[in-house]
């Protein structure tokens, strides 16, 4: 028996849009060459205290051309922009609206992440030009206790300019309707 969400709300036009995509390339963008700093002040913020992180000597005498960037730093740039000021954000991390837009046009439906995984292949070294592949992986709707959802997978791929594989993470996310305006 197949699911699918309610007729004429913003779930329902999000996923006819989005579930034939399923299989399909979404993007394939360069997110920049690495360079040390950035690699060593990110680091350091999240307290990875490897010294092969931000110092070129200890990364060439632990067998790197260059300093290394910690394990989950390329998922943590996938998105990497200003992002909303802390005032601006609920007790979970959330923007306050907990909506955002989706999909073509003005569709806003909430979001949640609901998962993450990261197989780390390759290390990835100072001067890497990372280019970032992502497809869609899955868009499953589902009736919880909390009403109807659609968790939509995304593969993400991250490999060097030359195509060596570097990192690949796959991510869930859970959308559910605005919340209704009273």
């Amino acid at each position: 028996m197949s699911f699918t969400p309610e007729t004429g709300t913003p779930l329902a036009a999000y996923y006819a849009q989005t579930q034939p995509r399923v299989g399909a390339v979404l993007s394939r963008r360069s997110l920049g060459t690495l360079d040390a700093v950035t690699i060593g002040r990110y680091a350091l913020t999240i307290g990875a205290a490897d010294p092969t992180h931000y110092n070129p000597a200890a990364a060439r005498s632990a067998g790197y051309a260059d300093v290394v960037a910690p394990p989950n730093m390329l998922a943590a740039i996938v998105e990497w922009g200003i992002g909303t000021a802390e005032a601006q954000l609920q007790p979970d991390g959330t923007p306050h609206d907990g909506e955002m837009p989706l999909g073509d046009g003005d569709l806003r439906l909430r979001v949640m992440g609901a998962g993450e995984e990261m197989e780390l292949v390759s290390p990835v070294i100072a001067g890497t030009e990372v280019v970032l592949e992502t497809t869609l992986e899955a868009v499953t709707p589902k009736q919880t206790r909390s009403g109807t959802c659609v968790f939509v997978t995304t593969s993400h791929t991250f490999m060097s300019a030359e195509g060596a594989v570097l990192n690949r993470n796959r991510r869930t996310v859970v959308l559910r309707n605005p919340l209704q305006e009273s």
